[in-house]
């Protein structure tokens, strides 16, 4: 079921791809497949990256922990200081004419980290300094350099994604709810000191008083929305990839979905993210390790919590975010992270069976 949800998703996500890029692929490199022929590499490179990830044996990854979080700083470093800077974002690292994005890998590291941390410190973690302090400190510096590319989105799924996995390995509500709190000041001055931040949160609030500026982007996105009506007007019927919404490939793809299937056809995808996230907590229920059980629901939530992110920015619900749609936006870095952390959900499942019939 697992498998099938994600190639569904993803060979949707093929289609889309192509149906919102093609104009902007021929304006741009004067070839209408520039887009959806790397995106379909990456789709290879994906299945690939599934099927190591669903082989490796998870217990063996903790003997990697620390090069894996030195190869991450490192990379995080790199990108900020040869990072290739696309639309006033440092978030990249030029592979060969490919471009990737480490951060994506950040969030599979913090699953890890988490599931290896609460793991060995089982019955401690109640205690403040012996408990939370530590992987706060490793994810807030690993945060931190996320935040400096600047990637608001990733940042807040990560920290979303440690708060939960702490709260469910033993830190007390009390203790994370402090600590959410002492946080706010910092996010609040960083949105504040930063004028396009702002101008997102003001257009969030009212996007009609900026119409053609902020709020033009989630206006768009709403009209696609609404265009779609109950069925959709089908591919060849979505007007928003006439260059009406911004790159409605990456961030807004289930905007031009939306448009092209209607409420029938959002529903179908909400359904399949939510198969991914009901197909997870019952492997997360049925892993018989610690270890295994951390891994499990923090791999769903990688991909189920950016899906869930996405779809609100798109609808209007949150402030825009640089956050892409799992499995169905443009993007190799986003792909190829999530087929791995799928890859993984897949494996404990695979490996609790062997363990049941054994």
């Amino acid at each position: 079921m697992l498998l099938a949800i994600v190639l569904v998703l993803s060979m949707t996500g093929l289609v889309m791809v192509y149906n919102a890029s093609s104009l902007i692929g021929q304006k741009t490199y004067h070839d209408s497949l520039y887009f959806i022929k790397r995106q379909f590499l990456w789709f290879i490179f994906g299945i690939f990256a599934f099927y190591i990830a669903a082989r490796i044996q998870t217990s063996r990854l903790r003997a990697w922990m620390i090069p894996m979080a030195v190869s991450i700083f490192i990379l995080l470093l790199s990108v900020l200081v040869f990072g290739l800077e696309i639309n006033g974002a440092r978030r990249w690292l030029n592979l060969g004419g490919f471009t990737f994005q480490p951060s994506e890998l950040a969030k599979l590291f913090t699953v890890f980290y988490l599931a290896h941390y609460i793991d060995k410190k089982g019955d401690r973690l109640p205690y403040f300094l012996e408990g939370a302090f530590p992987p706060l400190i490793v994810i807030g510096l690993m945060s931190m350099l996320i935040l400096l590319e600047p990637d608001f989105g990733t940042t807040v799924v990560i920290l979303s994604i440690t708060l939960i996995l702490l709260f469910l390995g033993g830190v007390p509500f009390r203790q994370l709810g402090l600590i959410t709190g002492a946080s706010l000041p910092i996010f609040i001055y960083w949105i504040m000191n930063s004028p396009y931040r702002m101008k997102r949160i003001l257009s969030f609030l009212n996007p009609w008083e900026a119409e053609l500026t902020g709020g033009f982007q989630i206006i768009q996105s709403q009209v696609a929305l609404g265009s779609g009506g109950l069925t959709g007007t089908g591919l060849a019927g979505v007007k928003q990839v006439l260059f009406f919404l911004p790159e409605p490939h990456t961030d807004f793809i289930f905007s031009v979905y939306g448009e092209a299937f209607g409420l029938i056809g959002t529903t179908v995808i909400v359904l399949l993210y939510a198969g991914i996230l009901w197909r997870g907590t019952r492997i997360t229920f049925q892993a018989q390790t610690s270890f295994n059980r951390i891994i499990a629901i923090g791999m769903t939530l990688v991909v189920v919590l950016p899906a869930l992110l996405n779809m609100g920015v798109v609808t209007g619900m949150l402030p825009t975010k640089g956050l892409p749609l799992p499995f169905m936006s443009y993007g190799g870095s986003s792909l190829i992270s999530n087929s791995m952390a799928m890859g993984f959900l897949y494996n404990i499942s695979r490996e609790t069976a062997e363990r049941a019939k054994g």
